[in-house]
């Protein structure tokens, strides 16, 4: 009995030997699956900082464009909306639809990588432009997964851009106004001096005309005579305003400077059936600055021409400075109104929007920076068609 009883103990033994070692194998894997999954943990770990360590906006979207990642630098463009699991037209662009000519979709269906440069049109972004970059993400098989959407703020370059065409133009327009003065101003003096020898002969008719046609004869000629000047003196304006000036501070009277900024929009203000009224108080001596005259200029050009604007059926617009202390005060505004200086009712909004205006004239911020460099301050308030009213600072130059 025992000696049949020997064979089934081994076989006991064999299979807890074979328990034991399946065990074994079972915790090594085990151990082997834990140090992969660390690894794996690990490389994640570092390539999401990498990602967000990216001085571009990186998304990552899936086939339905819906956004499955967002690197830090993309959750800081957009920082009100949560990206994950939003479609990027709904959260870049505001649509409701995919983009007309999505480059994702694009990107998708050809499997290669596209660039260009998008203007966020409408939602609190407006006026903001980004240059974008598609990816493919594609697995072993070919077919594009995911794709990579990077994105960068580029509106500070697409402003500086429009500058220099900006400055391409004002040379431009510099050329053109030379040869236009040039041509303009010889058949001007021939008038003025015409109409000034007339004026000077006019006492010898005396004898052969009536009085009332006499007077009718010299305010003509009168006439004749003041508009030929004005538009010689336009023509310089212009000339000066487009030719390139130097960068150099230099003592400034400022209500010249306004006065040819307004000899170049009376007509445009005429047209529009604006009146423009000029109450200047500043006492004789106390009103020069020290700044650049063609900066100067370009900002009240650009502050007229947004009056203009907020003036839609016409009126009068009332520009007064004055003296306040060691200060010029000026305020441009809609009127008629007694006093310029007083701020707008409440509720009157305070331009804050810095856009280009679409007429091509100086955007508000680049005014503001023009002022702040004269050491000066510009409010401005506008509520279109209904209010319109800046109020600007500056030093006195004191001699």
């Amino acid at each position: 009995m025992k000696h049949r009883d020997r064979p089934i103990m081994q076989d006991f033994k064999g299979i807890g030997f074979s328990k034991v070692g399946h065990f074994k194998e079972v915790r090594s894997k085990i151990k082997e699956l834990e140090r992969l999954n660390t690894e794996l943990t690990r490389r994640h770990n570092k390539l999401e900082a990498i990602f967000n360590s990216m001085g571009d906006g990186l998304t990552i979207l899936d086939r339905d464009l819906t956004i499955v990642f967002a690197n830090n630098v993309q959750r800081n463009m957009f920082p009100e909306i949560g990206l994950i699991g939003k479609k990027c037209h709904r959260v870049f662009f505001r649509l409701q639809t995919t983009c007309r000519s999505c480059p994702a979709i694009k990107t998708l269906e050809s499997g290669k990588t596209l660039q260009g440069e998008s203007l966020i049109r409408d939602g609190e972004f407006a006026g903001r432009y980004y240059e974008w970059t598609t990816t493919p993400i594609v697995n072993a098989f070919g077919k594009v997964e995911e794709i990579i959407y990077l994105m960068r703020d580029v509106t500070s370059r697409k402003e500086y851009e429009f500058k220099l065409m900006e400055s391409d133009r004002m040379a431009a327009v510099g050329f053109l106004a030379a040869g236009v003065a040039h041509e303009i101003n010889n058949p001007l003096t021939s008038i003025a001096g015409f109409s000034e020898g007339l004026l000077k002969r006019i006492d010898r008719l005396r004898e052969r005309a009536d009085e009332k046609t006499l007077a009718a004869f010299r305010e003509y000629l009168e006439i004749i005579h003041s508009e030929a000047h004005r538009c010689k003196d336009v023509i310089r304006n212009l000339v000066d305003f487009s030719r390139k000036k130097t960068d150099d501070y230099e003592t400034i009277r400022l209500a010249d400077v306004v006065e040819d900024a307004l000899s170049l929009v009376r007509q445009h203000a005429r047209d529009n059936d604006i009146q423009t009224v000029v109450k200047n108080s500043m006492t004789p001596g106390l009103d020069r600055v020290m700044g650049n005259e063609s900066q100067l200029k370009h900002v009240f050009l650009s502050l007229f021409n947004k009056a203009f604007k907020a003036m839609t059926q016409g009126g009068e617009l009332v520009v007064a400075a004055r003296n306040d202390a060691n200060l010029i005060e000026m305020a441009i505004r809609k009127g008629p109104v007694a006093q310029p200086f007083q701020p707008p009712p409440a509720g009157a909004a305070i331009e804050t929007v810095k856009k280009r205006d679409a007429q091509g004239s100086l955007s508000i911020d680049v005014c503001y920076n023009i002022v702040r460099h004269h050491n000066g301050e510009l409010r401005l308030y506008c509520n279109p068609g209904e209010e319109f009213a800046c109020f600007l600072q500056f030093p006195i130059l004191l001699s």
